[in-house]
């Protein structure tokens, strides 16, 4: 029920914990370690910024746990639980503040994303991606800046059930720490001497 749904004829043991699906609040949760590599290219004109971008996250995802009856259902993990997700999106953001070498930068990716190949993308229907986040950038020179950029990030998607009409739902949000550097290519040289140094 995470990567794929398959039928399922073994007969219910004598004594076995039963509960009612239509009315429990059955759910599982799971913590999940993630290490993103991720190239954008944007625009600035004034203090806004406009651009897209790729990122390929190494994702594990750690045990599941029922969020209720937590004594009588057990845990899950998958057969291979180390995967790729790829995220592809547009971003846009502007500058809040600025002190001397230093700026606050909000932005935000808004696009979609492929989990990886492990995952039965015919009975997955998938949300978009959207990512909030708050750069805290350092310039060193006019062209090459260090950011650390704190963000949170919403994502979800659906597997239907064969021959039915019913889904399960999986959310995916989670909390990030990006640090990385911006590399400026400026729309005008200093001089149009190569010798003059300004």
């Amino acid at each position: 029920w995470t990567t794929n749904i398959t039928a399922s004829n073994d007969p219910v043991a004598g004594g076995a914990f039963m509960v009612n699906s239509d009315t429990a609040d059955i759910g599982f949760r799971s913590k999940t370690f993630t290490i993103p590599l991720k190239a954008s290219l944007h625009v600035e004109f004034d203090r806004y910024r406009i651009g897209g971008g790729y990122s390929m996250d190494y994702t594990h995802m750690g045990s599941f746990r029922p969020i209720s009856y937590g004594d009588d259902i057990s845990g899950y993990s998958l057969e291979r639980s180390n995967m790729f997700v790829k995220h592809y999106f547009g971003m846009i953001g502007a500058m809040v503040y600025r002190y001397d070498e230093y700026a606050l930068v909000v932005d935000a990716n808004i696009g979609g994303y492929s989990l990886g190949k492990d995952f039965a993308k015919n009975v997955i229907k998938k949300s978009i991606y959207l990512n909030l986040g708050v750069s805290g950038e350092r310039e060193f020179s006019e062209y090459f800046r260090l950011f650390i950029r704190p963000s949170y990030e919403v994502k979800s998607y659906k597997i239907t059930i064969p021959e039915t009409y019913q889904t399960v739902q999986h959310r995916l949000n989670g909390f990030y720490v990006n640090i990385g550097f911006t590399y400026r290519f400026p729309e005008l040289r200093r001089c149009f001497l190569k010798t003059c140094h300004a």
